[in-house]
């Protein structure tokens, strides 16, 4: 399904999108909190994977040029509790805002499309940035667990705190 933002297009990814998602993993600064960068080999190997079911992840580009920004993604959290929403942007487009009015869209969309009641996020404690994104989603911090060698906090929605009484298209967020 594409999803639109006020300056994004969210779009299932397709094989072209392949060159473009192995500059996002082959990315140091993109992968310095996500395990380090993958071989492209290991992209095409993913990739295949994510072509196969792409209802849950989300090519990202700007309106308007098309430029890819990054991706986009709601799959089942490690733990097997909940869904996750995770991202991946380009550094050119960090500090934008593009990563809150991208990630707020698939929450809007996993709570107002598909009936979540939870959703979760995890990223690694030293990732200041990634979690001041997530608390101003409205993420709270859960737990903190070790894992890839790192520790990492999960942060929990519920859908009654997201405001499903009135939820708020994502063009109306402060961006």
């Amino acid at each position: 399904m594409k999803l639109q933002t006020v300056r994004c297009v969210l779009e299932p990814p397709e094989a072209g999108d392949l060159e473009a998602v192995k500059s996002l993993y082959g990315n140091e600064k993109v992968r310095a909190y996500l395990g380090g960068i993958r071989t492209g080999a290991e992209v095409e190997r993913a990739f295949a994977d994510i072509l196969e079911n792409p209802d849950s992840y989300w090519v990202v580009r700007q309106r308007g040029d098309g430029v890819f920004v990054g991706t986009v993604s709601l799959d089942l959290h490690h733990d097997g509790e909940a869904q996750e929403v995770s991202y991946q942007l380009l550094p050119e487009f960090w500090g934008r805002g593009l990563g809150r009015e991208v990630a707020g869209e698939v929450i809007r969309h996993a709570f107002c499309d598909l009936g979540q009641n939870r959703l979760l996020a995890e990223t690694q404690s030293a990732n200041t940035a990634s979690r001041r994104l997530l608390e101003r989603l409205g993420m709270k911090e859960e737990r903190r667990v070790e894992r890839f060698g790192e520790e990492q906090v999960i942060y929990s929605l519920s859908r009654e705190s997201f405001g499903m009484d009135d939820p708020q298209p994502i063009s109306s967020f402060e961006l």
